[in-house]
């Protein structure tokens, strides 16, 4: 396990932690770890510091705020990686505005829709109509993805740290928990990332099963802000974020 000088971790506005959150300072307190809290605007305000060594855990607003403190930006990613397009099963495009998307809408059709700037401002979701409430009110400008909507029968995440698939879990909500993916579609779909060299350091990558029974590709986050699904351990969960800081900071 990757042993940092300790962690920052983000509050919530009535002061307590999040269930990843609580997760990682829970076992940095086990490990003797010191653990810092703040929220994303005292750590944008610097009015809590990243130490040298320390790992921030949070939302992606807050992981933002404290890689500017050490001179970094949100990297840029793409959630369908081009190595693994014959696993997606469908048609994705990036679109430069909501707006572009909205105008399909007016058209008649009903793409699924996510937020594309990496700040997850909404939940992908397949939109009915142009002023879908589920937008959350973001901006006509943002970019988005859009892609033909598909039937995922269960739904998987698999939890990869320096190219290893530490564990696979059921989805929250992920549907049929029986209908299982296939791992050797999983472990062959990590190694070709990290045989091109596009593969962070820690990351998380989401499967789901079709109806035909094929193991398709619904999409890969970057290891940070991401979920702890059900019966995921925290070790596994520390060394997929943990990783992906340290790479972060070099």
């Amino acid at each position: 396990m990757h042993r940092p000088a300790g962690l920052l971790v983000e509050i919530k506005g009535n002061g307590t932690l999040g269930r990843e959150e609580a997760m990682m300072a829970g076992l940095a307190g086990r490990c003797g770890i010191a653990v810092v809290r703040g929220s994303a605007s005292q750590v944008e305000r610097k009015r809590v510091v990243l130490g040298d060594g320390v790992v921030a855990v949070g939302s992606v607003a807050f992981v933002k705020h404290a890689l500017r403190q050490i001179g970094k930006d949100l990297p840029a990613y793409t959630p369908y990686p081009a190595q693994l397009a014959d696993l997606l099963y469908r048609q994705v495009r990036k679109l430069s505005s909501l707006n572009e998307a909205r105008e399909l809408l007016a058209s008649g059709r009903r793409p699924f829709i996510k937020p594309a700037d990496g700040l997850k401002r909404f939940t992908g979701f397949v939109a009915e109509f142009e002023d879908d409430f589920r937008f959350n009110g973001i901006s006509g400008k943002k970019p988005v993805w859009i892609s033909d909507p598909v039937r995922f029968v269960s739904e998987w995440r698999g939890y990869v740290a320096e190219g290893e698939v530490l564990d696979v879990r059921f989805a929250d909500n992920g549907g049929d928990r029986s209908a299982q993916p296939d791992h050797i579609v999983i472990g062959n779909a990590v190694r070709a990332l990290g045989r091109a060299g596009v593969a962070p350091a820690g990351y998380v990558i989401d499967f789901g099963v079709l109806e035909s029974g094929d193991t398709a590709l619904i999409e890969m986050n970057d290891g940070f802000a991401f979920g702890a699904y059900d019966g995921v351990s925290a070790e596994t969960y520390w060394n997929v974020t943990v990783s992906r800081w340290q790479e972060f900071a070099g």
